[in-house]
């Protein structure tokens, strides 16, 4: 089959499944079926392709025509300018989680933070872009999840931070509790499950139906994980120690009452390329 009317045809399952990128979707599984590059795929639009592999590249757009995210279906997203690999184990990385990796560098730099740990780590995208943008720090990685733990080890060998970088599981501070006190931190960050219980069947299939509910289950108001952390996040906060929280968009108020309350201090809220609040800072 010509490869020309194989990516219209394509572009139109997709199109008519609902995808709103779906000439750029069925590109890069195309793309992705055939390990091709972008100029390579330029170069096959006068090529055909054997009846096989014509029916692998439709049983790809029929996954994502079912709405399976397509960072699923090729296991990759590009977060920070790093390839991070997702599966169905981890959240997806997101854009608007750039915004606490900004911060939090902005912090590291200004103050010569040494040591970072990564609360609710999941695939490892915010403190892997941490530590390679900041030589010589330290960054230890904490998720309760068995793959989450998994993925985010697979990622930091990928991208070459085995010295950098140490995960381990647990439920939050959990781990980080010694016999002769706990283990501390200059900075934290975190982006934690913030969104409420009754709000998550109204999400876009591609969420609600493949990421993993437990990364998103805020709780009733999706306070709960901001309320378990800082109920004792100082405690594993080196003196002038600060964090760096991803919220929701109408969160701003609840979490930086949360961090007042648990002792914090100069709390700062940041917005997102969109203009929502999405990032909160604070000094303990």
């Amino acid at each position: 089959m010509p490869v020309k009317e194989l990516l219209i045809l394509g572009e139109k399952r997709l199109a008519n499944a609902g995808i709103s990128n779906a000439k750029g979707e069925s590109q890069d599984l195309y793309c992705y079926r055939f390990g091709l590059n972008q100029r390579q795929f330029l170069m096959e639009w006068q090529k055909t392709r054997e009846f096989e592999d014509c029916e692998s590249y439709l049983e790809l757009l029929d996954r994502r025509a079912d709405r399976e995210p397509i960072q699923y279906i090729t296991g990759s997203q590009n977060f920070y300018g790093y390839d991070i690999h997702v599966e169905p184990g981890v959240l997806i990385p997101r854009l608007d989680s750039e915004t606490v990796v900004e911060h939090a560098i902005e912090l590291i730099k200004d103050r010569h933070y040494k040591t970072v740990l990564d609360l609710c780590s999941g695939s490892g995208a915010l403190g892997i872009a941490i530590a390679k943008e900041c030589h010589g720090v330290k960054v230890t990685f904490s998720d309760e999840s068995e793959d989450a733990v998994r993925i985010a080890k697979s990622n930091i060998e990928k991208l070459g931070l085995s010295k950098e970088c140490k995960v381990v599981r647990g439920n939050l501070f959990e781990p980080f509790k010694k016999f002769f006190g706990n283990q501390k931190f200059d900075l934290i960050i975190s982006n934690p499950p913030y969104i409420p219980t009754n709000v998550i069947p109204n999400l876009d299939r591609e969420v609600k139906d493949f990421e993993p509910v437990s990364a998103l289950d805020g709780g009733e108001t999706g306070l709960d994980y901001y309320n378990k952390i800082l109920d004792s996040a100082g405690d594993y906060l080196k003196k002038n120690g600060a964090i760096v929280l991803e919220i929701g968009y109408d969160q701003a108020d609840d979490v930086s009452k949360i961090l007042e309350d648990a002792g914090f201090k100069d709390i700062k809220v940041f917005k997102d390329l969109a203009g929502k609040d999405r990032t909160v800072i604070a000094d303990f």
